[in-house]
C-alpha cells in the first residue's frame, strides 16, 4: 500500500476520533508520520499542520451549526479571542521549532510534559462522573471576562504550533479539565485555536524553509499532507454525526472526556517510552 493511501486512511481515523472531542487528531497524527510515512524533523508539525488546514473548516462549520441559538452570541465572542490570540502564538511555536526545538528529543519531552498530565486529570474526572458546571449567567469566561482565554488560548497556540497539532487538543482539556467546561462548548473553542494555529503556523514554517532559517527542513510533505487532509474530511464528517448523537445523553459528556483524556495521555506515555 503506497503512502499516499496510508495517509488517507490514517486521516480518516485520526479526525473521526478527534473531532468528536473538539480536537483535529493530529496528535495521533506524529507517530504514524515518523514510523510509517518517513516524514521527521520540523517537516512533521508543518505536514500536520497542512492536514489540520484541510480538515478543520468543515468540522467546525457543522459544530457550530448543530449549537443551540442561546449559546451563538457568547461563543462567537470566545472564538474571536481564540482566534486572534493563536495567530501570534503560532509564529511564536514555529521559529522555536526549527531552531531550539528542532532537537528530536526535546521535541517528544515538550509533547510529554503537555498532554500527560492533563490527559490523567480527565480520566479521573471521566471516572468520577462529569457535572454540569457550565451556567450561562455565572460562566467565568463569559462576558465581561472573555478576556480570560487569551492566557490559555495563547498557550495552547505557541505549543500546538510547535508540535504541529494546532492547539485544539491543548485548550479541549484544559477548558473541560481544568475549568469545567462541557464538552460541548470547548468542541468549537478547539478547533477554532487548531485552525487559527494551523494556517499561520503552515505560512511560517513555508516562509522560515524559504528563507532557509533553521537546522533542517521545515516545509511541510506537501504530498502526504493533502493525502492527510482529504482523509480528515470524511473522518470530521462522521465525527460530528457521532458528536451530537453521543451528546444527547449525559453518558456521552463522561465518555467524550474520557476519550479526550485517553487522546492525551496515550500519546505522552507512547512518547515519553520513545524519549
Amino acid at each position: 500500500m503506497g503512502e499516499v493511501t496510508l495517509a488517507v486512511i490514517a486521516g480518516f481515523v485520526v479526525a473521526l476520533l478527534g473531532t468528536a472531542v473538539g480536537v483535529s487528531g493530529a496528535v495521533f497524527l506524529l507517530p504514524v508520520e515518523l514510523s510509517v510515512l518517513g516524514v521527521s524533523g520540523p517537516a512533521v508539525s508543518a505536514t500536520n499542520l497542512l492536514f489540520n488546514v484541510i480538515s478543520t473548516p468543515a468540522a467546525l462549520r457543522r459544530l457550530r451549526v448543530k449549537a443551540e441559538p442561546s449559546s451563538r452570541r457568547s461563543d462567537t465572542d470566545h472564538t474571536g479571542v481564540v482566534a486572534a490570540v493563536c495567530v501570534p502564538a503560532a509564529v511564536l511555536g514555529a521559529c522555536a521549532r526549527v531552531s531550539v526545538l528542532a532537537d528530536p528529543g526535546r521535541f517528544r519531552l515538550l509533547l510529554v510534559a503537555v498532554l500527560l498530565p492533563l490527559g490523567v486529570n480527565l480520566l479521573m474526572r471521566s471516572v468520577r462522573g462529569t457535572r454540569k458546571i457550565w451556567r450561562p449567567a455565572r460562566d467565568p469566561m463569559g462576558e465581561g471576562r472573555v478576556r480570560l482565554l487569551a492566557g490559555p488560548a495563547f498557550l495552547a497556540g505557541c505549543v500546538g504550533g510547535v508540535l504541529g497539532i494546532g492547539g485544539g487538543s491543548l485548550l479541549a482539556p484544559a477548558l473541560v479539565g481544568l475549568a469545567g467546561w462541557p464538552v460541548r462548548r470547548t468542541a468549537p473553542l478547539a478547533l477554532t485555536a487548531t485552525l487559527s494555529t494551523s494556517v499561520t503556523g503552515l505560512v511560517a514554517y513555508t516562509l522560515l524553509d524559504f528563507a532557509d532559517i533553521g537546522v533542517a527542513p521545515a516545509a511541510p510533505f506537501w504530498d502526504i499532507g493533502l493525502a492527510l487532509g482529504l482523509g480528515g474530511l470524511g473522518g470530521a464528517s462522521a465525527a460530528s454525526v457521532l458528536q451530537h448523537r453521543l451528546l444527547q445523553h449525559r453518558l456521552g459528556e463522561r465518555l467524550l472526556t474520557a476519550l479526550l483524556g485517553a487522546i492525551a495521555a496515550t500519546t505522552a506515555i507512547s512518547y515519553l517510552l520513545r524519549a
